[in-house]
């Protein structure tokens, strides 16, 4: 019995000397935590959806580049430029006589 009395005792002095938290500031520190979760969670799921749209993304131009080599079984090099046609010179230029001045 005595021991139930120290031990009481002891209670109502702890009880007593300390300071309860403001409540204000432990709603407020609550919803921080809720904010911070949320906005943490948020983030994650938008990670997550931007990968997979990456993922997909990469796995069509690679579709398409395998599907471009495959369908075209024979790949030829591009054709070359046409380079520029040199006007006509026939006609404009004087024929050379070498029959007549050798003699």
């Amino acid at each position: 019995m005595r021991t139930g009395g120290v031990f009481f005792f002891l209670v109502l002095l702890v009880s007593c000397s300390v300071e309860l938290p403001d409540k204000e500031q432990l709603i407020e520190e609550y919803y921080q935590v809720k904010v911070e979760n949320l906005r943490t969670t948020i983030i994650d799921k938008c990670r997550k959806e931007q990968i997979a749209r990456a993922d997909a993304d990469v796995d069509s131009i690679v579709h398409r580049l395998l599907n471009a080599d495959l369908h075209d079984t024979l790949n030829f090099p591009p054709r070359p430029i046409r380079p520029v046609r040199p006007d006509p010179i026939i006609g404009t230029v004087q024929k050379f006589d070498l029959e007549n001045s050798e003699g």
